[in-house]
């Protein structure tokens, strides 16, 4: 390659500064031709299709979520190179791909230029991994058939997590013939960020080895050193390059690794943690602006649209998994009442984490998937719970992932327990009760739902008497969710 990609990229400048001077030229000998300011062109009665201005006057377009300036991508934007790269497919070699090839040789020698911690502490920390995944720009309208980019491209990200695997890999054709460029050899990072799936890892690709890692020099080139029993954190900061495949367990296909190119990684004293006191809170990502208040809970395959706040719930659950249902109690706001959760003052409680105490009057098993397995969580439960300072027996939603001890899964349930969970959104339900507008139908009422880790069984607490609602008649009329 020997140099091709800096020459190509100045050659593309010189010709662009050229071109930005003639147009000066014609611009200024075009405004002298026109007269004053003021003055209006004639207008042709059939103008020419060819030369009317195809862009809009102001796009409506969103605005961007790229790096400060200093770390952008030169080019990222608007070079060929990066319009090549392909995503859902192993990062090219030159002779399959040379635009992303070179892409990627224009990202590392980027990356070099900055110090792990400036890229570390100017990175996005808004995306979920699923989003680099599942997101995708608009369709190219010159070719429909091409595959849909990231909008995130070029990006820079940064992902806390435990670290699962490293390995050592030769520098690229390219840079071993212009050592100048002092890329001598890169290594790859796997990680799981905090709150995702095992199933949901990120790859970085970086050029300084922390000394902690340095068994892996020890490998051969591009083999992995396992390390997740090691209980390794890091942070890792880097520019988003592309989603690829990666075989999966048994020979399967794993799609969708997100791989960032940063400078190194950043080896961790313990689990990474919010800023501040509390290990608990719930850090911010843009999955979460998806929840959708007042509508029912997604229990089917969601669709194109719904998937977000299905991935929202998740991550939550996933979250609220890594605690001890006793230290999310220990953490929460005590004394709400179901009205805080019901009317619009919720909004101020929008992933908080609550506390209630009162009767737990149904449970039912929600079942798992593969991401949450792999997290080790084999069983989501669902529970109704009265709160005891709700004088008209509305129920709570309480979804949690331990089971409550010797408290089978039942349509009738009557234990008293205290529940710490993060407040999800004001869920949409039919409840048992006949809708007197509509025969033969049900009303649709509203619960609050909170995700936790278990209920805690009070019994020494117990009032040892039924809500304010009899219990024959809130069974008759009011157990929330039978048909949800």
């Amino acid at each position: 390659m020997s140099g091709r990609l800096a020459s190509t990229i100045c050659r593309k400048h010189r010709v662009a500064r050229v071109a930005f001077v003639a147009l000066c030229g014609l611009a200024c000998g075009l405004l002298a031709s026109l007269g004053p300011v003021h003055a209006q062109p004639k207008q042709p009665t059939q103008p020419d299709t060819k030369k009317l201005d195809a862009k809009n006057p102001l796009p409506n377009n969103a605005p961007g979520r790229k790096a400060p300036g200093e770390f952008a991508v030169p080019g990222a934007d608007d070079l060929k190179m990066f319009k090549d790269i392909e995503d859902f497919k192993p990062v090219a070699p030159e002779d399959k791909n040379p635009g992303e090839y070179a892409a990627w040789c224009e990202v590392v020698a980027h990356a070099k230029k900055f110090e792990a911690a400036d890229l570390e502490r100017h990175a996005g920390r808004d995306l979920s991994v699923i989003e680099l995944i599942r997101v995708r720009g608009p369709v190219d309208p010159t070719d429909p058939t091409r595959p849909r980019p990231s909008p995130y491209r070029c990006d820079l990200l940064r992902y806390d997590g435990q670290l699962m695997a490293v390995r050592r890999l030769e520098a690229p054709q390219f840079f071993q013939e212009n050592p100048e460029l002092g890329v001598k050899e890169l290594y790859e990072a796997r990680l799981v960020p905090v709150d995702e799936s095992p199933l949901l890892p990120v790859s970085i690709a970086f050029l300084q080895l922390p000394e902690a890692l340095a068994a892996v020099r020890d490998k051969p080139a591009g083999e992995w050193l396992d390390v997740k029993d090691q209980k390794k954190y890091v942070s890792a900061a880097g520019f988003f390059f592309k989603v690829m495949n990666v075989p999966g367990e048994q020979g399967s296909t794993t799609t969708g690794v997100p791989v960032l190119i940063g400078k190194s990684v950043t080896l961790l004293s313990g689990h990474p943690a919010p800023a501040g006191s509390d290990p608990t809170v719930i850090e911010p990502v843009r999955l979460f602006d998806f929840i959708k208040d007042e509508t029912e809970m997604i229990r089917t395959a969601p669709t194109d649209v719904q998937w977000p706040e299905v991935a929202a719930e998740q991550r939550v659950t996933l979250h609220a998994h890594r605690f001890s249902a006793q230290e999310l109690e220990d953490r929460a706001m005590p004394d709400r009442k179901f009205a805080d959760l019901f009317l619009d003052v919720r909004t101020a409680y929008k992933l908080k984490c609550v506390k209630f105490e009162g009767r737990l009057i149904r449970l039912k098993t929600q079942g798992s998937n593969p991401d949450l397995r792999a997290a080790g969580i084999e069983q989501v439960y669902e529970g109704w719970l009265v709160p005891e300072n709700e004088p008209r027996g509305n129920p709570i939603c309480i979804v949690f992932t331990e089971p409550l001890a010797d408290v089978p899964p039942a349509d009738r349930v009557n234990k008293w327990v205290s529940f710490a969970g993060y407040f999800f959104k004001k869920m949409r339900y039919e409840s048992a009760e006949p809708d007197p507008d509509r025969p033969g139908k049900f009303l649709k009422k509203y619960a609050p739902v909170l995700i936790g880790k278990s209920p805690i069984a009070r019994p020494e607490r117990d009032p040892d008497r039924p809500t304010s609602v009899t219990w024959s008649a809130f069974v008759l009329w009011a157990i929330a969710g039978a048909r949800g």
